[in-house]
C-alpha cells in the first residue's frame, strides 16, 4: 500500500468514527443518476455497478447508472457539467478528467471550474496485455520486438485521455518504442477486437483485464503499480520488468457539477464512506475490481485531483503526447 492510500484509509476511518451528520434537507428526494463515461463490460461499468446500489441503500434512493460513452469522456463530462447543480447527477471520473486540458486542445470541460469532487472511490493497476500470437512472454521481449518493427505493432486502449492510454504511452517513451495508438470508446470493444487478433497489444485496467488473462484469452506483461498486483503477482511491474521508476496508479472518484451545494456534496461524499465501508462489500469491491476501497472528503478529493493533473501534465511532457 503506498502513501497516498494509507493516508486516504486513515483519513476515511477518522470520518467515520464521528456520527453520520444529517443528510441536507429533503435530499435526495428522488432517484440520482451516475453517468459512466464508457459502455458496458469496462473497468468503469465495473465499479457502477457495484458503488451504485450500496450509495442507493445508504440514501434510501435508487441510483440509476447511465452509459453515455465517447469522445474519450468527454460525453459523459459534458453532460454531467451542464445538469441542475442540485447533486442528483453524478459521474464516475477518472485521472483523465483532472488532466483534460493537458490532454486536449479544446475541451468543453474544465476539471477544477466545471465540477465539484466529492470523494474518492479507488485508485488502481493498470497492465500491459498482448495476444497469446506475439512472439513475446516478457516486456522485455516486448521491447525488443518492438524495436525491430517500428511502427508495425499496435495497442489499444478505452479512448483517447483515458488512464491505460497513458500508461501506454508512458512505457512507449521509456522504452523508446514506436507502437500506434488504436482508441476505443472503452474497454470492451478494445477486447474484442484484442481478442480477435485484429491489434496486437492492450493496455488496460488489472480487473477487467485479469479474467482474460486467467483464461489465457490475452498475456499480462507488466503492471503499472509500484508493487505486483495482488490480483496478478504472477506478473511483474513494468519497474521490475526493465523500465526503472515507472509507476502509474490512477484514480476513479465521484463528481458533480459545479456550485451544486457544500452540505449536498458532503452528504454524498459520507454516503459514499458508509456505502463501500463494511468488510463484505470491500472484499467484494477488490475480488471484482482488483483495487481496494478509498474514500474523503470533497476537501480532500479536491487536492487529490490537482496533484494527480500535475502527475498527469508530467507523464503527457514526457511521452510527448500531443493533444488532440
Amino acid at each position: 500500500m503506498n502513501i497516498r492510500r494509507k493516508l486516504l484509509v486513515a483519513l476515511g476511518a477518522c470520518a467515520l468514527s464521528a456520527p453520520l451528520v444529517t443528510f441536507a434537507q429533503g435530499f435526495p428526494s428522488k432517484p440520482l443518476r451516475l453517468i459512466v463515461r464508457a459502455p458496458p463490460g469496462g473497468t468503469d461499468d465495473l465499479i457502477a455497478r457495484l458503488i451504485s446500489p450500496a450509495i442507493g441503500k445508504v440514501l434510501g434512493q435508487q441510483v440509476i447508472v447511465d452509459y453515455r460513452p465517447g469522445a474519450g469522456g468527454l460525453v459523459a463530462w459534458e453532460y454531467v457539467a451542464k445538469q441542475p447543480p442540485d447533486g442528483y447527477t453524478l459521474s464516475l471520473a477518472a485521472s483523465g478528467l483532472a488532466a483534460v486540458k493537458s490532454l486536449r486542445q479544446e475541451t468543453p470541460v474544465d476539471p477544477f471550474r466545471d465540477f465539484g469532487w466529492v470523494s474518492q472511490v479507488t485508485s488502481f493497476m493498470l497492465v500491459l496485455v498482448v495476444h497469446p500470437s506475439l512472439p513475446v512472454r516478457t516486456l522485455k521481449e516486448l521491447i525488443a520486438l518492438a524495436r525491430s518493427r517500428p511502427g508495425q505493432l499496435s495497442y489499444g486502449s478505452s479512448g483517447v485521455g483515458a488512464t491505460p492510454h497513458l500508461a501506454a504511452e508512458y512505457f512507449k517513451a521509456m522504452a523508446k518504442v514506436q507502437i500506434d495508438h488504436v482508441p476505443y470508446k472503452g474497454a470492451g470493444p478494445m477486447y474484442l477486437d484484442l481478442i480477435g487478433g485484429r491489434i496486437e497489444m492492450g493496455a488496460a485496467v488489472v480487473g477487467s483485464a485479469m479474467p482474460l488473462i486467467r483464461s489465457g484469452k490475452i498475456r499480462g506483461l507488466g503492471v503499472s503499480g509500484a508493487k505486483r498486483s495482488p490480483q496478478l503477482p504472477e506478473v511483474p511491474t513494468i519497474a521490475e520488468a526493465g523500465l526503472t521508476g515507472y509507476e502509474f496508479e490512477p484514480f476513479y472518484a465521484i463528481v458533480v457539477a459545479i456550485r451544486t451545494p457544500r452540505e449536498i456534496m458532503g452528504a454524498l461524499s459520507e454516503a459514499i464512506a458508509k456505502a463501500m465501508s463494511p468488510p463484505e462489500f470491500r472484499e467484494q469491491f477488490f475480488r471484482i475490481v482488483g483495487s481496494e476501497v478509498l474514500f474523503n472528503t470533497p476537501e480532500q478529493m479536491l487536492q487529490v485531483a490537482k496533484k494527480e493533473a500535475e502527475l498527469i501534465d508530467k507523464i503527457v511532457r514526457a511521452a510527448n503526447i500531443k493533444p488532440e
